[in-house]
């Protein structure tokens, strides 16, 4: 394998997005069973089809909610995030959920949403171009790169479960195609011009969600202390993986530090530059914190 090539996985969601109400059913299906298993069994019993089915169960792995066991035939069994989601929301109501369930997704090396939201630097663009480039991307750095039409199913996805239609794009929980990660606002729908649009500044991502970004983005680079630019800039940062301009970086920063210096959380200038301290702390510490926030204020 030449160096510096990915191993990607294609497909798997059956073209379908997360829908609503499909990840409770997966996760309550694993807390009965011990483990998520897509069979005509289990998709009848949830009300699917057999194909939503085994998009589900691609769905739970991709967004952290499951791990693979050590024997295949043992299906798929609750990660420590879906342990948490169990407990804190285990219907999926919380936005903060989804964000955390956006990082989890996002930071899957090696598939077309970690691509879309780390490589694909486009801010304004259409269908054609994003599966171009995606294209581009595989056969360069893919050690199996993707076939047109695979690329095109991939990027048909990612686009079907982020994309809204700015100011008007009430997303409506009872409508079977609808996807809970469209709220969170990142990509925008002009149906006029048929080209998307990425945002610059999210509405409610939790500052708990922000700095597991930093978390992580800190034990990649094994840095204590990343500056504002590098946050908003890096591959794997929070200035990509949100969608968010180094203005929105510095807005988030300074309200996390404020809010969570108690956990550690500090900003400091150095070398002329504000630089932001998170320590490495997994997703699943912060997950934690924001649930334990959000029990207290009720």
């Amino acid at each position: 394998m030449a160096t510096g090539m990915t191993r990607y996985s294609y497909g798997g969601h059956a073209t379908f997005p997360v829908r609503y109400g499909w990840l409770p059913k997966g996760l309550l299906q694993m807390q009965r069973e011990g483990a998520f298993h897509p069979t005509t069994e289990v998709a009848d019993e949830l009300g699917l089809g057999s194909k939503m089915v085994e998009s589900l169960g691609f769905w739970l792995r991709a967004t952290g909610l499951a791990d693979d066991s050590a024997d295949a035939r043992s299906g798929r069994v609750p990660s420590q995030a879906a342990k948490l989601v169990l407990r804190y929301d285990p219907y999926c109501e919380l936005p903060g959920t989804w964000w955390f369930l956006h990082l989890f997704l996002t930071s899957r090396e090696g598939s077309v949403w970690h691509w879309f939201f780390n490589d694909f630097a486009e801010r304004h663009f259409d269908r054609a171009m994003c599966t171009d480039a995606f294209l581009d991307h595989v056969r360069a750095k893919a050690v199996r790169p993707a076939s047109p039409a695979v690329a095109q199913k991939d990027v048909a996805c990612i686009l079907s479960a982020y994309a809204a239609r700015p100011g008007v794009d009430f997303v409506d929980p009872d409508d079977v195609g609808a996807c809970p990660l469209r709220e969170l606002g990142l990509i925008l729908r002009q149906d006029v011009v048929r080209r998307f649009e990425r945002a610059r500044s999210p509405v409610g991502l939790p500052p708990e969600a922000f700095l597991a970004s930093v978390s992580l983005l800190s034990e990649a680079t094994g840095k204590d202390a990343l500056s504002l630019r590098e946050l908003a800039t890096l591959p794997g940062g929070p200035g990509r993986i949100f969608c968010s301009s180094f203005e929105t970086i510095d807005d988030i920063a300074s309200r996390a530090a404020d809010a969570l210096w108690m956990k550690g959380v500090s900003i400091e200038s150095l070398a002329g530059e504000r630089h932001v301290l998170a320590g490495h702390r997994k997703v699943e510490s912060w997950m934690q914190d924001y649930y334990e926030r959000i029990e207290a204020d009720v």
